[in-house]
C-alpha cells in the first residue's frame, strides 16, 4: 500500500519529530486554517456521522474536524502518530475519536479526507480502497503538494528525508485525475491552491485569499503550491 515498505514508513512517522508538530494543531497558522477550511466546507454538516482520516497522523486534520464537532475515524500506519493525537484529543476533551492503523472491515464512509498522504502510498492500490469504503456518492477529499512547483524541492530534501518523499513526484493535475478515474471515481476535481508557497503569505489574511485564487487560475493552476482534490465516488 505505501510507495515505501510499510516498515520505513511505519519506522519513519513513529519518531516524534517526524511527525506533524501538535503545537502548530493547537496554534494554527492562518494559511493552514485556509486549506483545512476548505475542507471543511467540502464536508458540510455530516456531524451525524463518522469521516474516515486517512493518514491521520498525530492530528492535523482530525482535531480540527473533532473541534467542529464531526466525528472522525483516524488511520494511520503509525501506530505512535495515534497514540499522540488520541492524548492531544483526550486533552482537549474531544471524544468522538476512533483510530486504527487500517481501515475497519465491514464499514463505510460518506467522506475520507487527507493531507500529504497520497504521495506516500501506492496509489494503484490505494484509491480501490478508498472507493471500496465509501458509500455511493460520497467524497475522498485530499490536500497534497504539487509536483509542478519548484519550492517543495528546496523544501523537502532539507526538512524531511527525499526518500520517504520523493512520491511527491506523482502529485500531478492529470495524473491524480486519471488514477482517480481509472480506479472508479465517476467525477474528480482538482483546485490549486496557492500560487506562491502558501507559508510566505501566512501574515495576511487579504493576501492568503489572493494566494488561494491566483493558483486556481486557469493553467497557472498546474503549477499551483498545493491542490485540493475531491473525488466523487
Amino acid at each position: 500500500m505505501y510507495s515505501e515498505p510499510l516498515e520505513k514508513q511505519r519506522d519513519f512517522f513513529d519518531k516524534i519529530h517526524h511527525q506533524y508538530n501538535q503545537a502548530r494543531i493547537l496554534n494554527t497558522s492562518l494559511h493552514t486554517r485556509f486549506e483545512i477550511n476548505e475542507i471543511i466546507h467540502r464536508i458540510g454538516k455530516s456531524l451525524d456521522e463518522y469521516i474516515a482520516d486517512f493518514g491521520a497522523g498525530s492530528g492535523r486534520i482530525a482535531i480540527p474536524l473533532l473541534q467542529k464537532g464531526y466525528k472522525v475515524h483516524a488511520i494511520d500506519v503509525s501506530t505512535k502518530s495515534l497514540t499522540n493525537l488520541r492524548s492531544l484529543a483526550h486533552k482537549l476533551h474531544l471524544i468522538s475519536l476512533r483510530t486504527t492503523a487500517h481501515f475497519p472491515a465491514g464499514e463505510t464512509f460518506n467522506h475520507i479526507v487527507g493531507a500529504d498522504i497520497l504521495h506516500h502510498v501506492d496509489l494503484d492500490e490505494v484509491i480501490p480502497q478508498l472507493w471500496k469504503k465509501l458509500k455511493k456518492g460520497g467524497r475522498a477529499i485530499f490536500s497534497e503538494p504539487n509536483a509542478y512547483h519548484l519550492a517543495w524541492y528546496l523544501y523537502l530534501p532539507f526538512a524531511s528525508d527525499w526518500s520517504i518523499e520523493k512520491g511527491i513526484l506523482r502529485c500531478r493535475y492529470f495524473h491524480l485525475i486519471k488514477k482517480f478515474k481509472m480506479h472508479g471515481f465517476r467525477s474528480v476535481s482538482i483546485t490549486g491552491f496557492g500560487f506562491l508557497p502558501t507559508p510566505l503569505c501566512t501574515w495576511s489574511k487579504k493576501l492568503c485569499k489572493l494566494n488561494n485564487r491566483l493558483g486556481n487560475l486557469p493553467i497557472i493552476k498546474l503549477f499551483a503550491y498545493r491542490f485540493i482534490i475531491e473525488a466523487v465516488k
